[in-house]
């Protein structure tokens, strides 16, 4: 019989604030945080995390069994308008089925000097919203109310959950600085979690101590024919736990970079997974299980491995869409193809069907999963090797392979064989060609599920993205010019540029091309726009009456008109995490420059070739003069898709050096 709800929550409150012990009181702030206006060991920080306590405990309950117990008190000082987005909050929260993740107590304040006085203000609920992430994944969110610039926040609340592999993962370091960050954990013996410490900051305090504890379950059993009697009983038992402590002081933000998947990857943070569970009496339960057992599940799982077996259905669909076509790549192609183009994406990242493939054919609507399923499927039905591949997109974070956990995938795509050709396929973008991934889905390694067994398969696009811009022009002798420019590019480039075209009409797709060039642009023809797997083109006759810049006899002239990188991107000396591209890509520049018979060349930019090691990438750059006519090339290729911290110092540089290249000018004298 379960104990009334009020009383249950009661105790579970009375065991956690025990095990909590934290010194730091719910809505008591002291005055220099209050008077506050600069963080000063970040005067640049537009908020700062004054203090983030949090404890997870796993307490038996003699109602609900063993459960996850977690609490957190968050406090932030708002220094400028621009922090008060850390006013938003969002708390995550799990389910399956009807069963939930219950969060308690929850209580916000907001504290402001008015009149000399502290003022509170406090969260209530109707601020509070719950928004659907997926079907087993929650988050309740809201605004902290009366939020000014000099305003401190407070957020606390308490988490039951029956979830025991679900352990909490602890961020110590966020984009704004933290003073304090403290997180406890309290694992009877019977548990066993594997936890792992990211990024590069060591905690000021790390210490593990073992306890004694004990639990005393009641128990009652009845007797009796004509007279019932009630016999109780209370079984004491003890056992040892583990008592984990890590405290880091004076966080700095965490700065986010160019080219990096997701911060989450780097930032300081605790990572929880269990790995198994040995009660008394009972055999050894190894839960984190291994990567073949994962892959056998997914395998038999109706809403995956059996999606792609079964809906016979689909076969007459298949047969018909590759109708008189007579090679495999052809069809895949073609399946490919088909799903694409008739089939809406809902946006959803899902790594499971959440419906039937009848209904999304009927529909013509489905989640991730439910589209590159469908692909999978339609092939299989008329006998192209495929399987599903399970992967983790780049918001995601990064897959750890050593670690034998599902969670880390979000999200699935397909493999069809055809030979010694594989082709990665994902029907969820409109613009990409058949054996590209969204870039999205450009992250490490993904994990081929068969009966056969499991493989890691490398998610890298297919061939290097290139964009080649080429000008023909003609200088006049008042320093204007004119001529025609020409653009092709192919892979992500040629997606991109497609996206931005049909995103509008054509029309304003050019004007808003002349606006960024500042050149006006006419005859805009366009090549390819729909035929993915060619080149899409672009060609304008440009023209600019004020292209030069002229003082007295002298003109300067900026040659590189399109992809200049005037500033090096990697602005840091040092980097702790990989640089990563995505993917490789080669960027070429060609400019043919007509000048009048009245000027002369005066300066030249000079050649330069600048390497990096182990065939990481080249640029070239090179001017010359024939006649009255100037070329110049330019082009740089990065090889590959990430790049080492350690790599990082030569990367930078290289960058420094083409940028300046970049940037220099054609000086020309008039005779």
């Amino acid at each position: 019989m379960r104990a009334p709800l009020l009383l249950c929550a009661m105790l579970v409150i009375a065991n956690f604030s025990h095990a909590q012990k934290s010194s730091l009181k719910f809505g008591e702030i002291p005055m220099e945080d209050m008077k506050m206006t600069v963080y000063d060991k970040d005067s640049s920080a537009s908020a700062v995390i004054l203090a983030d306590f949090g404890t997870t405990t796993v307490e038996y309950d003699q109602t609900f069994g063993w459960q996850l117990k977690f609490e957190r008190l968050t406090r932030i000082k708002i220094l400028n308008k621009d922090g008060f987005s850390w006013a938003d909050f969002s708390i995550p929260l799990y389910h399956e089925n009807a069963t939930g993740e219950k969060l308690t107590n929850l209580k916000g304040l907001t504290h402001n000097i008015e009149n000399g006085k502290v003022v509170e203000t406090k969260l209530k609920n109707d601020a509070l919203f719950k928004e659907v992430v997926d079907s087993r994944n929650d988050n309740m969110k809201g605004t902290m109310p009366n939020v000014k610039v000099g305003s401190v926040i407070e957020i606390t609340y308490r988490i039951s959950s029956d979830f025991i592999f679900n352990l909490w993962d602890w961020q110590f370091q966020y984009q704004i600085p933290v003073r304090v960050s403290e997180y406890r954990v309290n694992i009877p013996e019977y548990f066993i979690y594997d936890r792992y410490l990211q990024g590069y900051l060591q905690p000021t305090i790390n210490e593990r101590k073992m306890e004694a504890k004990s639990i005393t379950i009641n128990s009652s059993s009845r007797s009796g024919f004509t007279s019932v009697t009630t016999d109780y009983s209370n079984d004491k038992i003890e056992f040892q736990q583990e008592a984990f402590r890590w405290v880091l002081n004076d966080i700095p933000a965490f700065k986010e970079e160019p080219y990096i998947t997701t911060y989450k990857n780097y930032v300081s943070k605790i990572n929880f997974e269990l790995a198994s569970t040995q009660f008394p009496g009972q055999p050894f339960n190894n839960i984190m299980g291994s990567w073949e057992s994962i892959n056998k599940t997914y395998t038999e799982n109706s809403n995956f491995g059996g999606e792609i077996s079964g809906n016979g259905f689909l076969k007459k669909i298949a047969e018909e869409v590759t109708t008189g076509l007579t090679s495999d790549d052809e069809k895949v192609a073609a399946i490919h193809n088909f799903v694409r183009n008739n089939f809406t994406w809902n946006g959803y990242y899902r790594k499971f069907t959440d419906t039937s493939l009848r209904s999304v054919v009927d529909s013509k609507v489905g989640t991730s999963a439910e589209l590159n399923l469908l692909v999978a499927s339609l092939l299989e039905k008329i006998n192209i090797q495929v399987y599903p591949v399970l992967i983790s997109t780049r918001n995601h974070g990064i897959v750890r392979e050593n670690i034998s956990v599902s969670s880390q995938f979000n999200y699935c795509v397909a493999l069809a064989i055809v030979g010694d050709k594989s082709y990665l396929l994902d029907a969820t973008e409109k613009l990409l060609p058949t054996g590209f991934l969204p870039e999205r889905c450009l992250n490490g390694r993904g994990l081929l599920v068969s009966k056969a067994g499991y493989r890691w398969v490398p998610l890298t696009a297919p061939i290097r993205s290139k964009s080649m811009v080429n000008l023909d022009l003609a200088l006049s002798n008042e320093g204007g010019v004119n001529g025609t420019l020409s653009l092709e590019r192919t892979g992500y480039f040629a997606e991109r540029d497609r996206r931005k075209y049909f995103a509008k009409e054509e029309k304003a797709y050019v004007n808003e091309f002349a606006e960024q060039l500042q050149f006006e642009l006419t005859n805009s023809t366009f090549t390819n726009t729909k035929a993915l797997d060619a080149a899409f083109k672009e060609t304008h006759n440009i023209s600019k009456p004020d292209w030069s810049i002229q003082s007295e006899n002298i003109i300067y002239i900026d040659p590189i008109l399109i992809s200049r990188i005037n500033e090096n991107p990697f602005r840091s000396e040092e980097r702790k995490y990989p640089v990563d591209f995505g993917s490789p890509f080669e960027q070429s520049y060609f400019l043919k420059l007509s000048i009048p018979e009245s000027y002369t060349v005066e300066e030249l930019p000079q050649a330069k070739v600048i390497a990096l090691p182990n065939g990481g990438g080249r640029f070239t750059y090179s001017a010359s003069q024939v006649g009255n006519v100037i070329s110049l090339v330019n082009n740089l290729q990065i090889a590959r898709n990430t790049f080492s911290p350690e790599e990082y110092k030569n990367l930078r540089e290289f960058y420094s050096q083409l940028a300046a290249k970049q940037v220099e000018q054609i000086v020309l004298k008039r005779k």
